[in-house]
């Protein structure tokens, strides 16, 4: 990462969000079974510990990854995207507006029981009324916008690509939580043991930990953990493109609200 920026100044500067689509998520990437088992693990959690439904889904994350709102939108009447990102921002908006030069995500992936088509998408694109953007450190993560809490926040591959280290990710995601009502369901998928990962030739960085602390910082957020499962890295190899050794799918209900500052 370039010397004397954020992390959150580097993904604003550096990160491409159609270029990680294209070297993750396309058929023709080395790291297609990786993804595809990644998304059959979020599928049994999303059906496993009880229904996820409601009327608000909150999906933050920061790279346009709409992909893992397509299982449940059917379940939600509502869907709010948010970003830290100003590119992800942009494409988001592009998409949901139906433009001409926005990411063609069904192009992107047809293949897996996760593939969705052109029905599923719609249907997203009809229920996502905003992309906000956020700022994850903050105890307001909206800045000026105020919304109702939701009843499910679904966080993929988020808080840990953007917190400096292990006490600011705890702090984001107490700060994220409060965009949940109590009861709510909490949804991350988060990859493990990872401290970075190509897009294109840009390193990006990635906060590193492993299961007991998500499951730690998690509980301490003020969350009863429902179901958890780990999914080791399939690809032996590309270690030089990026180095996670696992993905982490879990499902928490919200407890009680915990500051930041506590």
């Amino acid at each position: 990462m370039a010397s004397g920026i954020t992390k959150k100044e580097f993904y604003d500067r550096f990160f491409d969000p159609r270029q990680y689509l294209e070297d993750y998520f396309v058929q023709q990437s080395e790291f297609f079974d990786d993804i595809t088992e990644m998304f059959n693990g979020s599928l049994k959690i999303f059906s496993s510990g009880g229904h996820v439904e409601g009327s608000t889904l909150f999906h933050i994350l920061v790279a346009p990854l709409i992909y893992y709102t397509i299982p449940i939108c059917d379940d939600f009447t509502e869907i709010i995207f948010a970003s830290p990102v100003d590119k992800s921002i942009e494409e988001l908006e592009k998409w949901l507006k139906n433009k001409p030069d926005a990411i063609d995500f069904s192009d992107l992936q047809k293949q897996g029981n996760w593939y969705a088509g052109v029905e599923k998408l719609s249907i997203v694109r009809r229920k996502a009324t905003q992309v906000v953007k956020c700022d994850v450190m903050r105890s307001n993560p909206l800045l000026s916008v105020t919304l109702p809490q939701a009843d499910c926040l679904l966080l993929t591959y988020c808080l840990e690509l953007i917190t400096a280290d292990k006490k600011a990710f705890c702090d984001a995601l107490k700060n994220v939580s409060s965009l949940l009502k109590p009861g709510g369901q909490l949804i991350m998928v988060i990859a493990l043991g990872c401290t970075y990962y190509m897009v294109g030739t840009v390193k990006c960085p990635h906060l590193f930990f492993d299961e007991e602390f998500v499951k730690c910082a998690v509980t301490e957020a003020g969350y009863l953990i429902v179901e958890h499962h780990i999914c080791p890295r399939r690809l032996q190899k590309l270690y030089d493109v990026t180095d996670f050794t696992a993905t982490c799918f879990l499902k928490a209900c919200k407890e009680r609200e915990v500051s930041s500052d506590t």
